[in-house]
């Protein structure tokens, strides 16, 4: 499959920027109530967009490395007791109300500390949660997205179907709810 990388990345990062610009109120009412931007781009290219956002976008951009995250994550409970947890409970401990120290609440407390130092917050590597049992869905309806004073920005690796569907790996459909799609 070819890459159109070069003919459409300008296209994609234009329409990111005018979303930025846009006025909170407006980005959520076009959002469904949400604060978030699902910026969509082919897998193949994922390198390319990812170095392409950052020279964009870090004067104003944090980013958060999903896949560094989760090393984060299981370090935080040392990988004995995380073992122990996953063995036992599974999934739950990535979203589970059971649990106090999700996953979900980890990626959600970060996003916080980027909003709390008054720049962008912005989710790349997001193909890794993939079988976790959650979705961006899960953090971009967290109060700390919803309420905050900047856009929530989500990277997103998947195909667009010509139904408008966005699929990751061909099978899950992402969320357009409480997020402003570019595709």
């Amino acid at each position: 499959m070819t890459s159109n990388y070069s003919t459409e990345h300008n296209r994609l990062f234009e329409s990111l920027d005018l979303a930025l610009k846009r006025d909170l109120s407006q980005l959520s009412t076009e959002a469904n109530g949400g604060r978030s931007i699902l910026f969509v781009y082919p897998p193949a290219d994922e390198d390319k967009y990812l170095t392409e956002a950052k020279t964009r976008l870090s004067e104003r951009c944090t980013f958060l490395d999903l896949r560094k995250l989760f090393t984060e994550f299981v370090d935080s409970y040392g990988l004995e007791k995380f073992c122990e947890f996953y063995n036992q409970d599974g999934t739950d401990i990535f979203k589970s109300e059971d649990y106090d120290d999700t996953f979900v609440s980890f990626i959600v407390k970060k996003i916080k500390g980027v909003i709390d130092s008054k720049r962008i917050p912005a989710l790349i590597r997001t193909g890794s949660i993939y079988g976790m049992d959650f979705s961006n869905i899960d953090y971009m309806e967290s109060p700390v997205v919803m309420h905050s004073s900047y856009p929530l920005i989500v990277f997103y690796p998947a195909a667009v179907k010509s139904d408008g569907n966005i699929l990751f790996l061909g099978r899950q459909v992402a969320s357009k709810y409480r997020c402003v799609v570019i595709k």
